[in-house]
């Protein structure tokens, strides 16, 4: 007589085989749709597109990387190494095993894993976020904010330099610099998302708007960029009337009026990091000058666009012929880029 026993532990493992396998997928081709929040609009993937954003899953994935590109290795080497608890790195050998970026190999003493075909694209990836002056910026906003708020919520001030002990100021692998930092904090404060309160040693504290930022869980840029609907009204020949029953007002004033304000913040900046920027005495003191110039134009009422263009543009020349690559000056050169993108359109 036929055994018509149904096997259900085998389609539990089959089913969930499938599920694992879709959930590769999904990461490797993320869906991303449109979402409103609070006083914002951001584009976001329904799931991650990366680990950069947590820094012990990366440096686990780049010590596979290292040590045993083809081959499997033991947990415990990476735990003797780091000093790592055995539970925490079980917990990050699994995350990345989930995620398809290593493969695990079972064994009488422990696991074993090696970086998967995934992992490699994955440390790839990684690599090249760890050269992009953009990215590395948008991350140090990010993440400082963060730190900011975890440690001193209740706007306490707290000592910058702080932050470059902890695990979150490394991405993709590699440090960021004090200058990365610095350029943070002075994006962060020009925003208002950050007060700072004294200069030696820098000392910072976190403004209610940095909260809201955070809270809203939007990065720093979704953030600032963020769009609050209000009533419409169209103007002729007058800039300040303000009408409406909400606090934000669509005004479409056919005087055109020019507004320079993006390009004086990053005049500001510019004054501020050029002693970073490893440049001669003679150049430096060119490019403070250049970058007053700007902020001066930038600043009157009857502003010209033809000045403040030539001034962005010599100072731009400037940051371009500074020999000595640092992310600090790529990041500075995108942030003028951006500005003047907002003042003069793309």
């Amino acid at each position: 007589m036929v055994d018509k026993k149904i096997d259900n532990r085998a389609i539990e493992r089959h089913v969930k085989e499938i599920n694992k396998a879709y959930e590769r997928a999904a990461r490797k081709y993320p869906v991303t749709v449109p979402v409103q929040g609070k006083g914002f609009t951001v584009s976001s993937g329904i799931v991650g597109t990366g680990i950069e954003q947590d820094p012990d899953l990366v440096r686990l994935l780049i010590w596979l990387g290292e040590l045993a590109p083809r081959q499997y290795a033991e947990l415990t080497h990476f735990i003797e190494q780091t000093g790592t608890s055995q539970e925490d790195v079980e917990v990050l050998a699994h995350a990345l095993e989930r995620d398809g970026l290593v493969d695990s190999l079972g064994s009488f003493d422990g696991d074993a894993y090696k970086v998967s075909a995934d992992g490699r694209v994955e440390l790839r990836r990684l690599t090249q976020l760890c050269n992009d002056p953009a990215a590395r910026h948008r991350y140090a906003t990010d993440a400082v904010l963060r730190w900011l708020y975890t440690t001193a919520h209740d706007q306490r001030p707290v000592a910058s330099a702080g932050f470059l002990s902890t695990a979150e100021s490394r991405f993709a692998g590699s440090e960021l610099s004090g200058t990365e930092l610095h350029y943070a904090l002075a994006r962060l404060t020009h925003s208002g998302l950050v007060n700072e309160v004294d200069t030696d040693p820098m000392t910072v504290a976190i403004t209610i708007d940095g909260i809201d930022c955070v809270l809203s869980g939007a990065t720093v840029s979704d953030y600032l960029n963020r769009t609050r609907p209000g009533d419409y009204y169209s103007i002729s020949g007058n800039t300040n009337v303000v009408a409406g029953s909400q606090r934000s007002v669509v005004q479409n004033n056919h005087n055109n009026a020019f507004d320079p304000g993006a390009l004086r913040e990053f005049a500001a900046m510019v004054q501020q990091f050029a002693p970073t920027l490893g440049m001669a005495p003679e150049q430096q003191a060119e490019l403070i000058e250049d970058a007053e110039i700007l902020s001066e134009e930038a600043s009157g009422e009857t502003a010209e666009p033809g000045r403040v263009r030539s001034t962005y543009e010599r100072i731009q020349r400037r940051l371009g012929e500074i020999t000595t690559a640092s992310a600090g000056l790529g990041a500075l050169i995108q942030q003028g880029q951006q500005a003047y993108s907002t003042v003069f359109g793309a």
